[in-house]
């Protein structure tokens, strides 16, 4: 298989741990030696859980700061191009680190090609930097009344030409119907970047899940690259920052890059990455 530049994590719904298992695949390839930054093409965050990076603007979603720790690398706004967060009330959106007044309030078609471009931009200048880009999607990627407008998903895999992972979770029932649902919705142009899919927080021995994975298997056409089990002392996230300053002494702290270290174990030691293309 020839060597990727880039590769999407995409999921079947949004909660279903495309967020640390981007984290994992960061701090595994920075243990072979790659060059890698993480990517997430647009974020949206209610509160002001924001790392800034060069000023008030310049920022990156907290998720996308502790990925950039698991790689190794200094958290920058191109790893969120299009940044949304809410501060006393009012919805701040920045691009490409810079605030952006009407960005949301372009009507529709010129706001999603405003922000491809921007997109697209940030993603290019990872891709000059750094020899891999571990992408995180948003959501689910076959929402068939927004799809036309997608800048996350399945148009960001396009669009960089790389393949995906699919995750699903096993947290809640309807893991079948989840991971076939969300396949039989794609084109087929998209089902061949799908590489293979992801069950994640398995409660349990994967092994007893062995009939469901042929099942899946037989059914996506697709292989498993692995059954994560959920485990309950390692959720990175069960915190969530409220502020900036917080955000930063978690980012520049020793404990955190301990955990990146003990999740990342966890997830690699339960997955199968030979088919990442990575060399």
């Amino acid at each position: 298989m020839a060597a990727n530049r880039s590769i999407v994590v995409l999921g079947t719904s949004s909660g279903v741990g495309k967020t640390l298992i981007t984290l994992a695949l960061c701090r595994w390839l920075r243990w072979q030696g790659v060059r890698v930054a993480p990517f997430k093409a647009m974020s949206m965050q209610p509160g002001h859980a924001v790392y800034q990076t060069t000023s008030a603007t310049a920022c990156v979603h907290y998720h996308q700061a502790y990925q950039a720790v698991a790689a190794g690398v200094r958290p920058h706004h191109d790893m969120n191009p299009i940044a949304v967060w809410g501060h006393n009330g009012v919805l701040i959106a920045a691009v490409r680190g810079r605030k952006h007044d009407t960005i949301l309030s372009m009507p529709a078609q010129r706001r999603t090609a405003t922000a491809r471009e921007a997109i697209k931009a940030g993603y290019d200048h990872l891709a000059r930097h750094h020899e891999f880009v571990v992408a995180e999607g948003c959501g689910s990627p076959v929402e068939l009344n927004i799809k036309h407008r997608d800048v996350t998903n399945l148009w960001l895999a396009q669009a960089i030409d790389a393949p995906c992972v699919l995750v699903s979770s096993a947290a809640q029932t309807g893991v079948f119907a989840s991971l076939l649902g969300t396949l039989a919705l794609m084109t087929e142009p998209e089902r061949r970047r799908v590489m293979g899919f992801i069950v994640n927080r398995y409660a349990g021995d994967p092994r007893d899940f062995a009939s469901g994975i042929e099942i899946l298997q037989q059914r996506a056409r697709l292989p498993c690259l692995g059954i994560v089990p959920h485990c309950r002392d390692l959720d990175l996230l069960a915190d969530t920052p409220s502020d900036p300053d917080q955000v930063r002494t978690r980012v520049h702290s020793r404990r955190l890059d301990t955990e990146i270290e003990a999740w990342a174990h966890h997830v690699i030691t339960h997955l199968s990455l030979d088919r990442l293309g990575v060399r």
